[in-house]
């Protein structure tokens, strides 16, 4: 394919910044003007006062903001809530954004002309371990700790879990229940159907124990689908120990552990294998059987993992979509360690805040998350085999906050993929608090995603590309949010197009939709040779035909 001229490029970005921009525009002016105001942040309520004064230093030498704790009576019970100071605007947007990013449940204090409401928080009963950010969520990357268990505060009617805690101890259980459609533009070039249903299931335990400083957390995955066999599949996500300390926490078992900042790329997220046949988007990870160890100081957040074998990446069936033109041999895998799966890998991240600046420094070595997926011939078949090799990555993750301005970088050199080379991903992201006189945000996101090994880079579509996109929360009780972008290649004309949005409809439901739009690449056909197909131009020419809409009701038990 010939490469795109600049006047393209131009043409394709301002097409999509226009489309971007008018839906969300349209549907803040659809649902209106929303009074209130937040002026505080709640982190969670407490039975016990040392509970919620130890998570309240804990968040303040996390979001280096003085975080409080002030008693709460209902109906007789005095409970401990921890949250913020009084916050203007600019600096609820900074805080919640953080609070997001640690993957920490929060909510926001209202006040109206009466008195003050409490806003009903992302999930309808906070977890009592932090989950892993909403996709829609923007991941930006701080360290994520673990709180003793909060009892729920979050209800608008103000209904209070009374769950058995005489000793201090919790258990709470939430079972995620999905009902799930895809319908795609057009068939499959292999012939895959064009609808697919599948129902999920998520069921996450905690027990805690020692005034909850010592905790048990569960949290087991099943998808039944309706075409894929592959994608039907389960997965333990979490099963780990928690101990939590005055200025330490340590877990031992099955976790999950997000590292980045940058919106459209996770460059740095390497801890956890990628779940791939659940999303394209690469979000959805598996458990990783790990021990890892959090020293809270002065001087930053010290994370210490020891990783305790490799799990390899799941791939789409034959019958699945999204999925490359070739068969994979997922169940044959190739490794460079002679410890193939059992291998022990390490890795250590340093994080801090300082001012308007969070930063986080990272080391991993070990088997690579990714495969080199090597081509070969069996029975005149082109297959691909996985092949993980040991990698060593050193890597930054970082963010300025310049008023509603965020400026980010995730980037990082490699080892074991051929020759050390580097790849970054740097960009903005420009929040509008308020707009149009309501209590919803808009967010402008911007970033350049670069690979130095340009076309030589087979494991990434992404070498030399730019995206745009625009964030919508609404900030109501609903927790309305949408996220619409688009990326494109700025040597080739090919891009695509992803919306992703959410609304509660109820304390127990919510419905999530998703789009993707594969544009500008070359077509696929089941009798392109294989050396053609391997060609750059030709990099995105399997994801042409699969442009689909995602529909999933999800319910809360």
């Amino acid at each position: 394919m010939a490469s795109a001229s600049p006047q393209n490029v131009i043409s394709v970005s301002a097409a999509c910044v226009a489309r971007v921009s008018g839906l969300l525009v349209a549907l803040v002016v659809t649902l209106g003007a929303i009074p209130a105001q937040a002026d505080q942040l709640v982190f969670g309520s407490f039975k016990a006062a040392d509970n919620a004064s130890n998570w309240a230093k804990k968040l303040s030498q996390l979001f280096a903001r003085e975080i409080e704790v002030s008693p709460v009576t209902r109906d007789g019970t005095t409970l401990y809530r921890v949250h913020s100071r009084a916050l203007d605007p600019a600096q609820m947007e900074q805080l919640r954004r953080r609070a997001t990013a640690a993957g920490i449940e929060h909510w926001r204090l209202l006040q109206t002309d009466s008195a003050p409401v409490e806003a009903v928080a992302a999930e309808p009963t906070p977890p009592a371990a932090p989950r892993t950010p909403p996709r829609n969520e923007p991941q930006l990357g701080a360290p994520r700790l673990t709180p003793p268990s909060p009892v729920t505060e979050t209800a608008p009617t103000g209904a209070v879990d009374d769950s058995p805690a005489a000793s201090g101890g919790t258990r709470q259980s939430e079972w995620d229940l999905g009902l799930q459609t895809r319908t795609f533009a057009e068939e499959g070039v292999f012939g895959q159907d064009r609808f697919e249903g599948s129902i999920s299931l998520e069921f996450e335990y905690f027990h805690g124990w020692d005034d909850d400083r010592q905790s048990v957390t569960v949290t087991p995955f099943v998808r039944v689908d309706s075409a894929d066999s592959e994608r039907t599949h389960g997965d333990l996500r979490e099963l780990f120990y928690s101990r939590v300390g005055d200025n330490w926490d340590l877990h031992v078992g099955a976790r999950r552990v997000f590292w980045g900042v940058t919106e459209f790329q996770h460059r740095v997220d390497i801890i956890n294998q990628t779940d791939l046949v659940e999303n394209i988007d690469m979000e959805d990870k598996l458990g990783q059987p790990m021990a890892q160890l959090t020293l809270v100081r002065d001087w930053g957040i010290l994370d210490v993992y020891a990783l305790l074998g490799h799990r390899e990446r799941t791939f789409p069936g034959t019958d699945g979509r999204v999925r490359l033109p070739w068969r994979i041999l997922d169940d044959d895998a190739t490794y460079a360690s002679g410890a193939e799966e059992t291998r022990v890998d390490g890795a250590i991240r340093w994080s801090h805040h300082m001012g308007p600046f969070e930063v986080g420094l990272h080391h991993f070595s070990g088997t690579s998350r990714e495969p080199l997926l090597v081509p070969e011939l069996v029975g005149g078949e082109v297959v691909l085999r996985p092949h993980y090799p040991v990698i060593d990555q050193t890597g930054i993750d970082a963010q300025a906050f310049y008023g509603d301005w965020v400026f980010k970088l995730e980037g990082y050199t490699r080892s074991g993929f051929g020759d050390r080379h580097v790849a970054f991903n740097v960009g903005f992201e420009r929040t509008l608090v308020g707009v149009f006189g309501t209590r919803a945000d808009f967010g402008i996101v911007g970033e350049y995603l670069y690979d130095e090994r340009d076309e030589e880079a087979v494991d990434t579509l992404f070498e030399h590309d730019i995206a745009l996109g625009g964030r919508l929360h609404l900030n109501d009780f609903a927790d309305t949010q949408a996220l619409l972008g688009v990326i494109f290649d700025t040597e080739y004309d090919e891009y695509f197009v992803s919306l992703e949005a959410s609304r509660r409809l109820t304390d127990t439901w919510q419905l999530a939709l998703e789009g993707r739009v594969f544009a500008g690449g070359k077509d696929l056909r089941t009798t392109t040779p294989f050396g053609t197909l391997v060609q750059p131009e030709y990099k995105s020419a399997w994801l042409q035909a699969d442009d689909y809409l995602q529909l999933e009701l999800k319910k809360f038990l």
